[in-house]
């Protein structure tokens, strides 16, 4: 625990698969962001003020000490009456826990206090990690959110290598290798199967997928809720994105966050309208914002989502940043132009992204 709080107080600290040659390494740095996919249609018997059906949630590491790590995750979706919800929650998550809780807390809510003691938040402890690494078991409990039930039993490792597990960093499709793990965990005298993708590393692990079946089922089971982490953004040196829009004349920009099916723009997108307007301020470009949905919902609905999407960006940079009007342009494609298949979670969230493209005919 010593050598954890030194790396985590240094900022050298990464997420990189153990023993994984060419694994891609992400620092646990404020501003790494990650978006997750939610599949739960039945989250409405867990009470009140809580999102429903399928949705995604933003959380962003806001501060990195010895101590701990501190997260701040906004939720846009509707709720168990089908209303709209709007939270910002923030959880503390104390270097101890990180290495030896063995309870998860999955869900975020507004009753919840900052810090949840004896738990852990995006991913199984150290020691649960460990355990799976060094005998194939380890003991865990879980609760969908704090106030529920807590499901309790023993995860067994399937494969003894690391299978891949796709997921979209900083805009660019990656693969990052993941423990495979499942159980049948108890909880108020019922049993339900669960399945798990860890990823594999010895300091920070993450739960890159989990999926849940119905009370009695074994294995395979038929889904009743899911969720997985789609896409990881984190601050990433100006040239990136720059070198992209230069030589390609068209680039993706990571860590633009929209609210559920809106046009809001997302507070933790601050640092990535900055990145642009910054880009725009060393060059004489004139570029055009492009805005992409998944394939969710009628044409007219996504193109124009993807329209507004694109000037609600337009507008920012103009209003916030100072950026000339006659230099920026905006359009909405709607899903006719997808990057993934729409049939999985992970290739809709590919999708629904925003690109700036220049016209290189200029210089």
């Amino acid at each position: 625990m010593i050598l954890l709080a030194a790396l985590v107080a240094s900022g050298t600290l990464r997420l990189s698969a153990q023993g994984t040659p060419n694994a891609p390494e992400i620092p646990v740095v404020a501003g790494l962001t990650f978006v997750l996919a939610v599949n739960n249609p039945n989250a409405a018997a867990a009470g009140s003020n809580i999102a429903t059906g399928d949705y995604e949630m933003v959380v962003s590491v806001s501060d990195v000490t010895a101590d701990q790590i501190v997260l701040t995750t906004r939720i846009d979706a509707l709720d168990e009456r089908k209303q709209q919800l709007n939270l910002n929650i923030e959880r503390r998550l104390p270097t101890p826990d990180l290495g030896n809780a063995r309870l998860q807390i999955l869900g975020f809510h507004t009753n919840d206090a900052n810090t949840l003691k004896g738990t852990t938040a995006l991913g199984p402890s150290l020691a649960v990690l460990r355990d799976l690494r060094t005998t194939g078991r380890a003991q865990y409990s879980v609760r969908n959110f704090n106030h529920l039930s807590t499901s309790s039993g023993t995860l067994e490792r399937i494969s003894e290598t690391p299978v891949p597990f796709k997921v979209l960093l900083n805009g660019a499709r990656v693969e990052l290798p993941a423990i495979q793990v499942r159980g049948r965990l108890r909880y108020n005298g019922n049993v339900r199967p669960w399945e798990f993708l860890l990823l594999d590393h010895p300091r920070f692990p993450l739960t890159l997928r989990f999926a849940v079946g119905g009370v009695g089922e074994g294995f395979p089971f038929t889904l009743d809720s899911a969720r997985e982490i789609v896409k990881i953004d984190y601050p990433v040196p100006q040239n990136t994105v720059e070198a992209a829009l230069a030589k390609e004349c068209r680039v993706e920009v990571p860590g633009l966050y929209f609210d559920f099916n809106r046009a809001t723009i997302n507070p933790q997108s601050t640092a990535a309208l900055q990145s642009i307007a910054d880009l725009l301020t060393r060059h004489p470009w004139s570029v055009t914002v492009e805005g992409h949905t998944d394939n969710v919902g009628t044409d007219k609905y996504n193109d124009d989502l993807s329209s507004r999407r694109a000037a609600a960006v337009k507008d920012a940079l103009i209003r916030d940043y100072h950026i000339a009007a006659a230099r920026l342009a905006s359009a909405g494609f709607g899903e006719r132009r997808p990057r993934e298949t729409n049939d999985t979670i992970a290739g809709r969230a590919r999708n629904r992204r925003v690109e700036l493209v220049r016209d290189c005919s200029k210089p």
